[in-house]
């Protein structure tokens, strides 16, 4: 086989890391809908389906945050502010940042959560519900 076949096909290795990445890329989303749903006191009865949407969406809020707090934190540590910048991780920066993207997932879910409680609804404790 040529070498440029070779590149085009996927080996096993490559679709383990490629699993890996999408299932380390999910979990933010699924921290931050159940700090969600504790926040706002809900009981989010949810399909499947919508719950693996709302933790797709909330990982790319989640990475998208990130992604902006290194923009800016590399702006001040350079002094140029590029809103596009190139980012080559390794596995060792992939275990450096995990913790905190998780920590900003765990932020966002709680202002999404506040912000549920302020403009749709209202937090119903169990005490709320015996006293009914």
């Amino acid at each position: 086989m040529p070498p440029a076949a070779e590149a085009d096909t996927m080996t096993f290795p490559d679709l383990a890391v490629n699993a890996i990445y999408t299932v380390l890329c999910l979990v933010p989303g699924f921290i931050s809908l159940q700090t969600v749903t504790y926040t706002a006191n809900v009981d989010a009865d949810l399909t499947e389906f919508e719950k693996s949407t709302w933790c797709f969406i909330a990982s790319g809020v989640s990475l998208s945050v990130l992604y902006f707090l290194y923009v800016v934190w590399m702006g001040l540590t350079t002094g140029r502010f590029e809103i596009i910048r190139s980012i080559d991780i390794g596995w060792v920066a992939i275990v450096a940042v995990y913790p905190v993207l998780l920590f900003v997932a765990v932020i966002v879910g709680y202002v999404s959560g506040q912000v549920y409680l302020r403009t749709l609804g209202t937090s119903t404790t169990p005490q709320q519900e015996t006293t009914r």
